[in-house]
């Protein structure tokens, strides 16, 4: 594998299975996602975006086919080793936010640091800076509940940024947020991606993510359709 392919997929497959029904998620998809890009998947509900998010973030394994990150197979690497991975290569920003509502905004981005051995004093200093990097650092003891959603869209944003990872797995990140709030979290991506180098990989159905996106990757049907620059997206088809 190129040294500039962060991640590669080899004729990845998933099959579920619902009482005798057998679906295929995923029927078998190849990509290449280059070092340091802005990579947006797009497709109508049920395509396999997220199965398939769910396979580069190690999340769940492949039915067929194999799924690299950084030159490892990854599902052929130990259960410990893919955790680590998980933990220290990977951030995860999901629409629904999934933050633990009994601990503050800063328990909640200390939390990886947590997992991962930091002591407490290191992790809280580094959480502390990354919520004011998002903007939130009047925000620390505040509570999920007592955050607006683009608030605590930015606390999963710092949450996933917690032990630097090489990339960000944005499923549908603006999906529950008005179109302002939106644009400020479509804005936190581009500068993580243009600054810092962080891969971004989202999953979405925003039209407006596609102005950040290097390339954009469409998925039908468990399969891909094509990979286009942003500018021959076409969304009236």
């Amino acid at each position: 594998m190129s040294a500039d392919h962060i991640i590669r997929t080899e004729n990845v497959k998933k099959l579920y299975r619902l009482g005798d029904e057998e679906v295929w998620a995923l029927k078998g998809i190849s990509l290449d996602i280059h070092r340091g890009e802005f990579l947006s998947i797009m497709g109508p509900s049920g395509s396999g975006k997220s199965t398939f998010f769910n396979q580069i973030g190690a999340l769940d394994i492949p039915t067929e086919g194999r799924v690299f990150f950084e030159e490892q197979s990854l599902f052929e690497l130990s259960e410990s080793r893919q955790a680590w991975v998980r933990c220290n290569r990977i951030g995860y920003i999901f629409q629904t936010f999934n933050l633990i509502p009994v601990m503050s905004a800063l328990q909640n981005v200390m939390l990886p640091m947590t997992f991962r051995g930091t002591q407490e004093k290191e992790a809280e200093q580094a959480a502390t800076a990354i919520l004011e990097r998002v903007g939130l650092g009047h925000r620390l003891q505040n509570k999920p509940f007592e955050l607006s959603g683009g608030q605590q869209q930015r606390v999963a944003i710092a949450r996933a940024l917690a032990n630097t990872p090489t990339v960000i797995l944005a499923d549908e990140p603006t999906g529950n947020l008005d179109t302002r709030t939106g644009e400020e979290i479509i804005e936190i991506l581009k500068s993580l991606n243009s600054e810092q180098g962080v891969t971004v990989i989202c999953s979405t159905h925003d039209p407006k993510m596609l102005a950040a996106s290097a390339r954009v990757c469409w998925i039908e049907d468990g399969l891909i359709k094509k990979v286009t620059s942003p500018d021959e997206v076409d969304l009236h088809k």
